[in-house]
């Protein structure tokens, strides 16, 4: 049986993307913290909030890049799902057994990854 995530951390560095995420998954009932656009401020939650799973962002921009979020979800025990334009071979920092969903994403395809990761 697969758990069911509660709060969903939300790492996109574009507004408009990371809002239309947060609303459909609220829409869903899932509680958004966040979003963060912004390495530091990302960090800064990773660190401190409490949330079930994250959608990270691979490229944040400014040459920023979500690895240094995933190192400590990992050490905090936090799954976590990429959603990117990128192919997962082409993310240099990836483990292959992290989940990548290539952008455009679907809600159902979110849903299911973020419940995956949680499980």
């Amino acid at each position: 049986m697969t758990s069911t995530p509660k709060k969903i951390f939300i790492v996109d560095d574009e507004a408009l993307i990371a809002f239309e995420m947060a609303d459909t998954l609220s829409d869903l009932g899932f509680e958004v913290v966040g979003p963060s656009m912004h390495l530091d401020d990302a960090l800064t939650v990773a660190k401190e909030a409490d949330f079930d799973v994250a959608c990270l962002d691979v490229n944040l921009g400014r040459g920023d890049t979500s690895e240094p979020i995933a190192k400590v979800l990992g050490e905090r025990g936090i799954p976590y799902v990429y959603i990117t334009a990128y192919e997962a071979s082409e993310i240099k920092f990836a483990q292959n057994t992290d989940t990548v969903i290539r952008k455009p994403v679907s809600i159902r395809q979110l849903e299911q990854a973020l419940r995956q990761a949680a499980a």
